[in-house]
């Protein structure tokens, strides 16, 4: 699924891809850990805009769980949901630690002032994957 997800941005995003850096935040299957996640540095350390604006993707067991965006963020945000364990109709953020697909994608923009193409990409991957946990304003 994290590949289809990445393939479905880069096909429909062609032309401003370049805009976006794609991170993992749970690359190599590391563990779902608040203080983990709150110490990275993406995509490298001289280069970390891990905290940038961006849309991040919860992804588990060949599903989408839930797809947000973040205009300030975004791993803040995903580190909120992973704290307050977001659920919705029986589907819980928390259930994807458990499966070796497990994955939280990041599509932060690289500079703030193209963060008007976060919207558009958080309506395009929710209407693409309709994830389990739908976000509030798209339903």
């Amino acid at each position: 699924m994290k590949q289809r997800v990445i393939d479905a941005f880069k096909k429909e995003f062609a032309p401003i891809e370049s805009k976006f850096e794609i991170m993992d935040l749970l690359d190599n299957n590391s563990p779902m850990d608040y203080k983990t996640i709150d110490l990275l540095k993406l995509p490298s350390a001289e280069n970390n805009i891990v905290w940038h604006p961006g849309v991040y993707v919860f992804i588990g067991d060949d599903k989408v769980y839930r797809v947000g965006v973040s205009m300030r963020n975004s791993r803040y945000r995903v580190m909120e949901h992973i704290k307050v364990q977001t659920q919705q109709n029986g589907y819980c953020i928390g259930d994807i630690d458990c499966y070796s697909d497990k994955s939280i994608l990041l599509f932060n923009v690289k500079k703030r002032d193209d963060r008007h193409w976060l919207l558009a990409l958080e309506v395009y991957l929710e209407t693409e994957f309709k994830p389990l946990i739908k976000a509030g304003r798209i339903g």
